[in-house]
């Protein structure tokens, strides 16, 4: 997916509740490292697993091993949330493209940043390994009217008029191995800079992939009221015990405590639980080689 701005997956989690509110509850996204450390959300995001890299590929090697084998070995089916340009296309980003297609004898791009070929490759053949990927769908996002780019903006009321979204599903076939997988993400990015383009300057609508599809503006049906409900009724409550309740509050501490330190000596609370889940596995392999 392209990374127009940092809020596009709330934008790309509202299509996806409108396809199927279960989608929710399967994805996995990357993220920069840091993201990690914020309170509530940060903290949350980890003990989810989702994948935190710190755009450095000799670093970020060896959490993606561990990460997609947990997947594999967990027998659950997730997605995950790819931003192949490694951030948000804002002004010190687009700089640091621009300097790096100068330096590769590549084009510069306006509307999204070169993607980072090398990890694109190293997380196809990884999951091709652990036998965990079947398709790739491709995501292209683009905005009428207000690009809203920071969490201020959009709590201050402004929103974009319409969110477009394309997606595109690519069998394993369509995607060539070794170089020829770099060259693939390349190229489509290619392509996705000249559909952009063309939406900006000229359009305002994106063209469609395939059959083209609106979804309705307004959400409805029992399930959005009841999640919508559930969310209300739980922060109103969590606020009053927080204030109100010992046992809550030595919870809450507990928990700040346990995140802090996570993050001190594991890197982080999905590795706490990483390590736990390698050494069960490892212990019933043991067992299992013993009985053998």
């Amino acid at each position: 997916m392209n990374h127009r701005t940092r809020l596009d997956w709330l934008f790309s989690w509202n299509a996806l509740f409108k396809m199927d509110p279960w989608l929710l509850t399967s994805e996995k996204i990357s993220l920069k490292a840091p993201l990690k450390m914020i309170p509530g959300a940060g903290w949350a995001m980890s003990s989810g697993c989702y994948i935190f890299l710190d755009r450095n590929f000799e670093k970020d090697k060896p959490i993606l091993e561990r990460i997609v084998k947990y997947y594999s070995q967990s027998g659950n089916k997730y997605q995950i949330l790819l931003f192949a340009e490694g951030t948000d296309k804002g002004e010190r980003a687009t700089q640091l493209s621009h300097a790096f297609a100068d330096k590769n004898g590549l084009p510069r791009y306006e509307y999204v940043l070169h993607p980072r070929t090398t990890g694109f490759r190293f997380l196809m053949d990884m999951m091709k390994k652990e036998n965990y990927i079947k398709n790739v769908y491709d995501l292209t996002i683009a905005y009428s009217g207000t690009i809203v780019d920071t969490e201020k903006k959009l709590l201050g009321g402004n929103f974009p008029d319409k969110v477009h979204l394309d997606v595109k599903k690519y069998k394993l076939d369509d995607i060539p191995e070794g170089d020829g997988c770099e060259k693939w993400l390349t190229n489509l990015w290619e392509t996705k800079e000249k559909r952009l383009k063309k939406f900006y300057e000229k359009e305002e609508r994106l063209e469609a992939s395939g059959d083209r599809f609106e979804w309705p503006e307004t959400t409805s049906g029992i399930g959005y009221f009841v999640c919508f409900s559930f969310w209300v009724v739980a922060s109103l409550f969590w606020i009053g015990a927080i204030y109100s309740l010992l046992w809550v509050k030595i919870y809450v501490t507990c928990a700040i405590v346990f995140y802090i330190a996570s993050l001190r000596f594991y890197n982080g609370a999905e590795f706490v639980f990483l390590n736990w889940f390698e050494a069960r596995s490892n212990r019933h392999d043991q067992e299992r080689s013993k009985t053998e």
